[in-house]
């Protein structure tokens, strides 16, 4: 059996292992001179980083922490807790910002507190802007939720839905709140990522690269076209029993012929650039400081120096701030328009631009996704997986279960039998 995956990112390298360690003969396109996808890290004068924004590496799916973990053993990541803040009145304030109450101004507090306690009533709303409002109630939501939000997806939050950002965006109950309060402690307890793991050395590029060593990769070399001969396909010419592509669902309708109903959900599908900038700044053990509002163009700095003790020289500090939107090109002022002086960042190192960066789950997204995914992922032997294949915000744990997913459908289809997750 031979099979095509389209995409050397996180999902592409991943089902393509899956595969290849199952005794199927797999070959990997990928346009970029280096896989990774968005997951990509990059050594420059001596700093490393993740210039498509941070990744780091922790799941609830113990398939996935096993296979990582037999992939790149346990010895070469640093376990880190998650020490997050928001850059709130000119000081720090916990993340999540609901759960930190206690280290808000006394009367900020109060407000905050007293309007969550009084929050979620009646019907929830369909639209992310009021449901913010809703589930947290006004305070907050004019304090940090809504002007973060509105900064990220650069999006009207009254045109997005609100069922994607379950598992990510933190959800406490209101004893949570009682709780931190009482206690005055602004713990993540139960956080999505409240721990994680990163790689001591190379960035997240070292796991990349452990995926990747044995398998058949075509650098360099984009998928220029995609077609279905009977009950095999063939890309850029050369035949295969199936497809599995992780490309940008709307790069697709250039390279292969889809209904117009199909190529009509492609193309109202909507999503975020991303410039990011690499910074030196002084060692901290914060490794995500949020920045709402619009006074600084930057939303947030992920302190690389913070993941590893070896992401800079000489055990200095780095971190990489990221601007949404159309790229933004490097100048002497744009530290000064992107973050707070109090983060006292130096130069800038290296930038890199994302044109696909964020999923925006607008209200129509659910419509179009469904359309897309009953075509590329029936029973044509075609998948289309992974952030930009599916078009959906999942984290890289999430990625890979889908990708073992997607290898178990297709060796059950080729070979028959069930070929669980414990089983490849």
């Amino acid at each position: 059996m031979r099979v095509a995956v389209l995409g050397a990112g996180v999902s592409g390298l991943t089902v393509a292992r899956r595969l290849f360690d199952a005794g199927v003969d797999v070959t990997v396109y990928e346009a970029d001179a280096k896989a990774g996808g968005l997951a990509k890290s990059r050594v420059t004068d001596g700093y490393i980083y993740d210039p498509h924004g941070g990744h780091i590496f922790n799941s609830k799916n113990q398939n996935v922490v096993d296979w990582v973990f037999s992939v790149l053993p346990k010895e070469h990541w640093q376990f880190n807790v998650r020490n997050a803040k928001i850059f709130y009145k000119g000081g720090y304030i916990s993340y999540p910002f609901e759960l930190s109450l206690c280290e808000l101004p006394v009367d900020d507090a109060v407000d905050c507190a007293y309007d969550f306690i009084s929050a979620q009533r009646g019907d929830e709303p369909d639209n992310f802007a009021d449901w913010l409002v809703w589930n947290f109630g006004k305070s907050i939501a004019e304090a940090y939720m809504l002007p973060y939000n509105r900064k990220i997806w650069a999006y009207p939050l009254e045109e997005m839905g609100t069922a994607w950002m379950r598992g990510k965006m933190p959800l406490p109950e209101k004893k949570d709140i009682l709780r931190s309060l009482a206690l005055k402690d602004p713990t993540e307890r139960k956080m999505p990522h409240s721990t994680f793991y990163y790689p001591l050395e190379g960035g997240i590029q070292t796991m990349i690269d452990a995926v990747a060593r044995p398998l058949t990769l075509r650098l360099s070399e984009p998928v220029e076209a995609v077609e279905s001969r009977g009950n095999r396909w063939l890309v850029n010419g050369e035949a295969y029993d199936a497809v599995v592509s992780t490309i940008p669902l709307k790069a697709l309708p250039a390279v292969m012929r889809l209904p117009e109903r199909v190529s009509g959900a492609i193309d109202g599908l909507r999503y975020n650039s991303l410039t990011t900038f690499l910074t030196d700044c002084p060692p901290t053990d914060i490794s995500w400081l949020y920045i709402p509002g619009t006074r600084w163009r930057a939303h947030r700095m992920g302190y690389q120096s913070a993941l590893t003790p070896k992401a800079a020289p000489d055990g200095g500090g780095s971190g990489a701030f990221e601007i949404i939107g159309a790229e933004v090109k490097a100048s002497d002022s744009l530290i000064k328009q992107a973050l707070p002086d109090e983060l006292r960042a130096g130069r800038i190192i290296d930038t890199q631009f994302s044109e696909y960066a964020y999923v925006i789950h607008d209200k129509a997204h659910a419509k179009n996704v469904s359309v897309t995914r009953s075509y590329f992922n029936g029973d044509s032997g075609f998948y289309s997986i992974g952030r930009w294949g599916a078009w959906n915000y999942n984290n890289m744990d999430l990625c890979m279960a889908e990708a073992f997913d997607t290898a178990a459908r297709i060796l059950s289809g080729a070979y028959g039998g069930d070929y669980a997750d414990k089983n490849i």
